[in-house]
């Protein structure tokens, strides 16, 4: 037998915490939608959402209808992932390859407070945060 719901709705709802056939008021179903009723009701009119005709003045909405509006309303992220992270450490040969820069240097500029502090990995090997020596490079150029 076939599920009624698609996983995504489902997970929506574990997440939230709502049930799916939950019954929720207009005021209810605005304030979970984060909206005014007045543009609940337009959304109705415009069949963009189901609803429960419960009589000539009443409607309800089920929890998997308000899911199923909000799963609608998803739309892809434009921004490409952000390849290195802020925090990733990078070691001194790397820094090398960024910088074109010789260990020697790096050292000297670094005691001299223009290069970005080490950071201790253990008691031998060090690494400089990826975003700093970015930034460093960046007010170079």
């Amino acid at each position: 037998m076939a599920h009624p719901f698609t996983p995504q709705i489902c997970d929506m709802a574990d997440s939230m915490g709502i049930c799916l056939y939950q019954r929720f008021s207009q005021a209810e179903a605005a304030l979970f939608l984060h909206c005014t009723i007045e543009a609940l009701t337009e959304l109705q009119k415009q069949h963009k959402i189901e609803y429960i005709q419960v009589n000539e003045d009443l409607t309800e909405f089920f929890g998997f209808q308000l899911l199923e509006y909000l799963a609608q309303q998803i739309q892809p992220c434009n921004e490409p992932p952000q390849l290195n992270t802020p925090d990733k450490i990078i070691c001194v040969k790397e820094v090398q390859r960024l910088t074109d820069l010789s260990r020697t240097t790096i050292w000297r500029l670094e005691r001299a407070g223009k290069f970005p502090a080490r950071v201790p990995l253990t008691g031998s090997r060090i690494g400089w945060r990826h975003s700093d020596v970015q930034d460093w490079i960046k007010r170079k150029e």
